[in-house]
């Protein structure tokens, strides 16, 4: 199936040549392109162009990284196609430097020092070399098909071998073709993104063409976006997702996921460079935004009404009072998903805690037991650990739940027995400094419990404050209660297990819960859904979803991320695991259902959030897994950043897609020149700075191609055929 496919891509070079030459101008591409000289050496590898000055001016000029097409001057119309790299020095420099000299000296400084130089020296002092890489070979078959080879087979006859600039017809076949495919045929044409742009000094009479990507190879590949910050990386992102997004106007199946974690806030929102920003994607399609388009935050914005917040109700639901069959048990993981998501954010928070009494609190695992749906005792001891967690966020200052706590047990039972309640009041606390507290506690419990067990968060916070004293007192009663309880236990368990103590420590100290107060920023009573699974739901639905994190903390940016990514990561297993179970491998594929199930995440100033290229276990992050696997899991990621160093090796070698601008840091551009061909680009990357002008690989691609992307502008969006030369201005 995929060499029927390429075989369809395939053509002749003729046609296509015809194809692209406006008013039918069927000549030869020797005729129309520009002859500027003689292939002086040639390797497999590299090759250098003798070109006199005078060819060089008629052609408009030979910028650094543009290419040429080497062949006969007579022939098929298969060529080798060269890159100019840098200037190279034929073996008459060192006279023609000694010639250049001594008319310098004749003529001082009083006119051009060729002035008085016979025509025949200028002409041979004008002919200089080019060094080239050879990128490879256009070979036209026997059947009239074309295909690129990335190589050459053999040394050529060089004395036969001339070098020309292409003409446009010629440049958009070299930058246009696609070279291999992702294994997802969906029938769609290349999206134009952009024009060709070898020299940021080009006039306006250079030739440049369109150039267009195929949206497959984003889906299930890496992308890297490199480049420093105002080079343009936004605008490429917005660009590309845009294209992307586009697809379903074309055919309304092809609906991929887009995933924008947005540090800085310009795609959730308008603003001046863009006009209509790319949450607004929709409009120009006229669709509704509800079935289109998601954003998400930490806060309110007046602009965007629809915004969902991205926070947890940290308390979780109530727990159902059943508890006995599989069923129940899952209602119980329902009723606590927010609760044990808002623990994990708080366990981030505390992770550089080292007081006894909040790593106890931080390292307590309060997620469901299955087993306990058949131990009464055991659901007892789980539901009275669970408020004194919740307490403890109350002591936090998170805003309590829209329901009211209880003391209630199983039936009718309270959670701290008659017993507990009598040795809180027992004589034998005389001798403790905490007697008065745990008379009071006492009293509070007594009467929740003639009240239907109804109870205060603050009155809870006096219980627990009481309890975290009283089970290590040495002149309380409970030493003697809590052997009287053991005694008396079917099970021998303590009243107070090892993980309710480890809680109500934090309640031992004034500062204990203040130490993860700063997750208020992340907790709102009033959620009923956890925002993780709303995203999953939204991307699996094809709609673009913005996060804006421009709000939030950078270590809450990031563990809201991950979360995310976790959440994505396993529902696309799930979708894996499915999908493979019903695989009929003898069914041809649909290809109207080609991208169903695809998402594409963008992660801006992914230094911020992957892990450091230094990092010790890279493979257990939801970042490396997602590079690694992501692929078969049909999750595509986009990473754009300032500092390929930042990112780990293993992510960058898994990379399909490279997009590269200005960088200006000579160590940065050492790690991009070890991949691809990019180290013919180094020099010109660390040198021009202009707004979207970036060097772009793809996976269709067998070679780098030097690019001005288009600005993103949803309001008058150009309709362009990858043909036509798009003289766009800089990029926002």
């Amino acid at each position: 199936m995929m060499a029927e496919h390429n075989a369809d891509r395939s053509s002749s070079v003729v046609d296509e040549l015809i194809e692209s030459v406006a008013e039918a101008d069927v000549r030869p591409w020797r005729e129309r392109s520009i002859r500027v000289g003689s292939v002086y050496t040639l390797s497999y590898s590299t090759a250098v162009v003798a070109v006199f000055d005078y060819d060089r001016e008629l052609a408009g000029g030979l910028p650094q990284n543009s290419f040429l097409a080497a062949a006969k001057p007579e022939g098929g119309s298969g060529f080798i196609l060269l890159r100019v790299r840098r200037e190279a020095r034929l073996p008459a420099a060192s006279a023609n430097d000694q010639t250049r000299q001594e008319s310098i000296e004749d003529v001082g400084n009083l006119g051009p020092w060729s002035e008085k130089m016979p025509t025949w020296i200028k002409d041979k002092m004008s002919l200089h070399g080019l060094e080239c890489s050879v990128l490879g070979t256009f070979v036209e078959h026997g059947d009239g098909t074309v295909r690129f080879a990335e190589d050459i087979d053999n040394y050529y006859a060089v004395s036969e071998l001339m070098a020309w600039k292409p003409d446009a017809g010629t440049l958009k076949l070299i930058v246009n073709h696609q070279h291999r495919t992702n294994d997802i045929s969906m029938g769609n044409d290349p999206v134009p993104i952009g024009r060709t742009r070898f020299a940021a000094a080009e006039d306006s009479t250079a030739v440049n063409v369109g150039f267009a990507i195929d949206p497959t190879d984003i889906m299930k590949r890496r992308t890297a976006y490199f480049g420093m910050s105002r080079s343009g990386k936004s605008n490429g992102i917005k660009v590309v997702a845009e294209s992307i997004y586009g697809l379903r106007a074309h055919n309304a199946k092809h609906r991929i996921g887009q995933l924008i974690f947005d540090l800085s806030g310009e795609y959730a929102q308008d603003n001046f460079q863009d006009g209509k920003g790319l949450h607004r994607v929709y409009e120009p399609l006229g669709l509704e935004r509800a079935n289109e388009v998601a954003t998400y935050g930490l806060i309110e914005v007046p602009w965007d009404k629809p915004r969902v917040l991205m926070k947890l109700n940290f308390y979780g639901d109530e727990l159902p009072w059943s508890w006995s069959t599989d069923d129940d048990t899952a209602a119980v993981e329902a009723a606590l998903e927010q609760l044990l998501a808002g623990k994990a954010i708080i366990n981030e928070i505390m992770e550089g805690e080292n007081a006894r009494y909040t790593t106890a609190f931080r390292d307590t695992d309060l997620s469901v037991d299955r087993m306990a749906q058949t131990d009464k005792g055991a659901q007892t001891r789980y539901r009275r650990a669970l408020l004194a967690y919740r307490t403890a966020l109350y002591a936090a200052g998170l805003a309590v739940p829209v329901w009211a706590p209880t003391i209630r047990g199983i039936g009718r039972a309270s959670l701290f027995s008659t017993d507990l309640v009598d040795a809180l009041e027992s004589a034998d606390n005389a001798g403790s400094d905490k007697a008065t507290d745990y008379h009071q506690a006492a009293r509070i419990l007594k009467t929740s419990k003639a009240n239907n067990f109804s109870i205060s968060w603050a009155q809870l916070l006096t219980v627990f404050e009481a309890l975290a004293y009283f089970v290590e007192d040495a002149n309380s009663a409970y030493a003697a209660f809590e052997r009287n309880y053991i005694n008396h236990s079917s099970s021998g368990d303590s009243w107070a297990d090892a993980r309710f103590k480890s809680l109500l420590r934090i309640f031992r100290f004034q500062n204990g819960p203040r130490s993860f107060q700063t997750a208020r920023e992340q907790h709102n009573p009033n959620t009923t859904d956890d925002f993780a699974q709303a995203i999953v739901a939204d991307l699996q639905a094809g709609k673009l979803v913005v996060i804006d994190q421009s709000a939030g903390d950078p270590d809450h940016n990031r563990a809201a991320a991950e979360r995310v990514m976790w959440h994505l990561f396993r529902a696309q297993q799930d979708r894996f695991r499915a999908a493979a179970a019903t695989l009929d491998p003898t069914q041809e594929p649909d290809p109207d259902r080609a991208t169903e199930g695809h998402v594409i995440v963008y992660i801006e100033e992914a230094h911020n959030l992957l892990p450091r290229a230094n990092a010790q276990d890279t493979l257990r992050t939801v970042w490396a897994r997602s590079a690694k696997e992501g692929s078969k899991l049909n999750i595509g990621m986009v990473l754009a950043t300032q500092a390929p160093s930042s990112v780990m090796p293993e992510i960058l070698s898994e990379t399909d897609n490279w997009v590269l601008s200005y960088l200006n840091s000579e160590n940065e551009r050492k790690v991009i020149a070890g991949y691809m061909d990019f180290g013919d680009f180094t020099e010109q990357i660390g040198k021009v700075s202009e707004q979207g002008y970036v060097r772009i690989r793809t996976l269709s691609q067998a070679y780098t191609v030097p690019v001005q992307l288009h600005k993103f502008q949803l309001e008058d969006a150009p309709d362009v055929d990858a043909a036509e030369p798009q003289n766009n201005g800089t990029q926002g």
